[in-house]
């Protein structure tokens, strides 16, 4: 049976979903988005990109995650697990970090498409890097450390001290990168040697063992809607919801700290 387009989605109505979501000129928005939630959108990624960024205005600032995760330590790769004796072979194909280049892995659309945007700005990290475009582009990009890339030396700390928003496009709060700054800081999780291909070498670095997918993020996540400290807007099969990432962050503190 031919698949047929009911209703196409516009770049007019994603701006009016932000606008009833509370999204305002001059804020700093770290985004995650799955697209096919929302139905058939003309443009697909740019005109996602074009429809936030026309919200935010001129003085707003766009953030995505890149998570370039198959640049890491092969030991701990799951879906595929790689054998023993091929670690040293794929440490050593590895392509070297490029911040325009890198592949990323289960990200969206989004993000790449805000890559290639002229004057975006991206992070120095080889396995969690952001892309950023707007007014403090470049403030939140710069300086991300290697040892512990996710921590107070990293995009989300400067995120957490400018106040921004996390908007979550049809995902749920595992998806909320800005969680992560809440294990770091509540030291919740064991500290492991990860390594990734940068600057010409397999460099090895520390890190925290962070995990979004043993339901932390979501009861996180339940305890801020609990609280109305979420606000949220259903368009066709999706849900936006944003959310003060300093509140957010700290609300995780609290709970990791609690365990």
């Amino acid at each position: 049976m031919k698949r047929e387009v009911k209703k196409i989605v516009t770049k007019e109505d994603l701006v009016k979903c932000f606008k009833i979501l509370g999204i305002q000129s001059g804020m700093c928005i770290l985004a995650h988005v799955a697209m096919s939630k929302f139905g058939y959108i003309a443009g697909g990624a740019h005109t996602f990109n074009e429809a936030l960024l026309e919200a935010i205005g001129y003085n707003g600032t766009l953030v995505m995650p890149l998570q370039m995760s198959d640049n890491s330590e092969p030991a701990y790769f799951e879906k595929p697990a790689i054998k023993i004796n091929e670690y040293e072979l794929y440490r050593n194909s590895y392509p070297d970090f490029d911040e325009r280049l890198s592949e990323t892995r289960g990200m969206s659309k989004v993000s790449d498409n805000l890559r290639r945007y002229e004057r975006s700005y991206v992070s120095s990290h080889p396995n969690c890097a952001f892309v950023a475009y707007g007014k403090y582009a470049k403030i939140i990009t710069q300086d991300q450390d290697l040892d512990f890339g996710l921590g107070e030396n990293s995009p989300l700390a400067k995120l957490y001290d400018l106040r921004s928003y996390t908007l979550l496009c049809g995902v749920g709060y595992d998806n909320m990168t800005a969680l992560h700054l809440s294990e770091h800081r509540s030291q919740s999780r064991p500290v492991i040697l990860n390594g990734a291909r940068y600057k010409g070498a397999w460099r090895k670095y520390l890190d925290f063992d962070l995990d979004s997918n043993d339901g932390a993020f979501e009861a996180i996540g339940k305890r801020l809607e609990d609280k109305g400290l979420v606000k949220s807007y259903t368009f066709n099969n999706g849900t936006f919801k944003l959310i003060r990432n300093d509140i957010a962050i700290d609300e995780g503190v609290n709970y990791f700290k609690s365990l």
